[in-house]
């Protein structure tokens, strides 16, 4: 199984991984990196030369460990870490879950996690901190189990409690939060809560205590370390519904269920399995599913009380949830009761169509060709490949699999899986295409490229003034430069060329090199001022 696997989901995950500019968090990821690379000060880390504070620079380090491997900064090496922090997550889910599951549903686990919708296509394309957490985050809830179960608490509250102080490196205090929620799940659930003032917890939290208190003591030589802190905690208690205004908290938490199941689509239909009668009793008997369920109802309202919450942010929850729901599909299915019947169709159905979708380029040109619909239509196709062959035999793929899934049901699940790594793969081969003739951060990458090519060798700096510079552009410049790009504090500096928000040059003299348009049509200009 993990053979055929890596050979369906490598091409899938890594073909034209590379081709879209940086997007979302991404540039900001990439920046602090790349000065980071540029300045060695590996504990002061700076975005567009000011001091950064939001994060730790844990994931930083490893991208500029990729930085001066590969002798590239390129969007590819970017997003490597993000591919390698999926197979080892999902790695790490077959092996852990196996124990309990057997060896088949525990991949299924894995094989669903990488395959619901906001994983596959959105988050394993991009080069983010969340599957590094929360791979992380993830182990520490089973260790928290196993070690548990086992009577080994001494190596549980230090492991555990290491691998907390690794995912407060990085991402910050969310790392405590879940440390804390899963040792309490276990400790009450098991009636074993005086654990929680032992010795050994005492201990477990002077190994997180000395882990970043050592990180702290030397960050605090090069960065002021008060202001760290208190930016660690803004960026966590500004997402709690009080930081929010009153009527979006309230649409936030009235949609957050039904967001969660459509992000993680198609897997969370198997929600329904919780209608099957019995369910519940089926979760309280079984230990180990027991602790899923209330640890992921512990964690809920972390997120659905938190309106600023992404979903990537929820992803050492869903396996969680999937661990249960499948389990009660491979434990009930046999009996075949409603809700597992329902579950089955609504799979069906979106395999069957999905499958049909990848013919709509070639038949809406086709009726485009005999006017049967207007020629205006064919604008939705805008860089998608004209090539019948390839669409049909994509759909001749996803068709088998359809079938495969109704024709195979003792591994519908697994063939599920497959299916959706196949549809990924056609997502790569028509969607990126388009994407690159219709995205207009590609013309954003483009001018930023061609601004830092031109203006190599000469001081460049940021005019102080106006609308900042796009993090995404910033990057480009520097890279394409190999310097770090600043704002210059006035007076004007003579011989230096400046980038500057072109509003901020009202009434002021100066040489337009270039121009060039970033997000919310703002228009920059390399300037060289006329100085007396």
């Amino acid at each position: 199984m993990a053979g055929l696997t890596l050979v369906l989901a490598l091409p899938a995950l890594l073909l034209h991984l590379g081709w879209q500019p940086l997007l979302v968090d991404e540039p900001i990821r990439a920046l602090v990196a790349l000065e980071m690379h540029y300045s060695g000060h590996f504990f002061a880390p700076t975005l567009q030369g000011l001091p950064y504070y939001n994060k730790p620079p844990l994931f930083n380090w490893l991208l500029v460990a990729l930085f001066r491997l590969t002798g590239r900064q390129d969007e590819w090496v970017l997003r490597l870490p993000t591919i390698a922090a999926l197979l080892l997550y999902t790695t790490a889910l077959w092996r852990v879950l196996r124990p309990q599951l057997g060896s088949r549903l525990a991949f299924t686990v894995a094989l669903a996690f990488a395959t619901t919708g906001r994983v596959l296509f959105y988050d394993s394309f991009l080069g983010l901190i969340d599957l590094w957490h929360a791979g992380l985050t993830w182990l520490g809830f089973m260790a928290v189990w196993y070690l548990g179960q086992r009577g080994q608490w001494t190596r549980l509250f230090v492991l555990t409690y290491a691998l907390t102080a690794v995912g407060f490196l990085l991402k910050g205090l969310p790392s405590v939060v879940f440390q804390g929620l899963s040792l309490l799940v276990y400790c009450l659930d098991t009636r074993q809560w005086r654990r929680l003032f032992s010795w050994q917890h005492v201990l477990g939290v002077g190994v997180l205590l000395g882990i970043l208190g050592t990180y702290f003591f030397v960050y605090s030589r090069h960065n002021s370390l008060e202001v760290a802190l208190a930016t660690l905690w803004s960026q966590s208690s500004q997402r709690v519904v009080t930081a929010t205004p009153l009527a979006e908290s309230v649409r936030y938490m009235l949609l957050f269920p039904f967001d969660f199941l459509k992000h993680f689509l198609p897997w969370t239909l198997l929600v329904l399995c919780l209608l099957v009668p019995g369910a519940r009793r089926t979760i309280a008997g079984q230990p180990f599913l027991r602790y899923n369920a209330l640890l992921f109802l512990a964690i809920l309202p972390v997120y659905w009380l938190s309106p600023a919450t992404i979903p990537r942010y929820l992803f050492m929850l869903v396996p969680l949830g999937l661990t249960v729901v499948i389990a009660l599909y491979a434990q009930y299915w046999p009996a075949q009761p409603v809700a597992i019947r329902l579950v089955d169709s609504l799979l069906l159905g979106l395999l069957v169509a999905s499958s049909v979708l990848v013919l709509a380029p070639p038949l809406l040109r086709l009726a485009a060709s005999l006017s049967l619909v207007p020629a205006t239509r064919l604008t939705v196709l805008r860089g998608v490949p004209d090539s019948v062959l390839l669409s049909l035999a994509l759909f001749a793929s996803l068709a088998l699999g359809a079938y495969l899934f109704w024709r195979l049901p003792t591994y519908r699940l697994l063939v599920l899986g497959y299916y959706l790594l196949v549809l990924r793969l056609a997502f790569d081969i028509f969607i990126f295409p388009a994407r690159m003739q219709t995205s207009p951060e590609v013309t954003y990458r483009a001018e930023a490229i061609r601004v830092g090519r031109e203006t190599r060798g000469r001081p460049l700096v940021l005019y102080p003034g106006g609308e900042q510079l796009d993090n995404v552009e910033a990057f480009y410049i520097a890279r394409e430069r190999g310097q770090t790009l600043t704002v210059a504090p006035l007076p004007l500096r003579p011989h230096t060329l400046y980038v500057a928000d072109e509003r901020a040059l009202t009434d002021l003299r100066y040489r337009t090199l270039d121009t060039f348009i970033i997000d919310r049509n703002i228009t920059f200009r390399v300037v060289e001022f006329d100085l007396p």
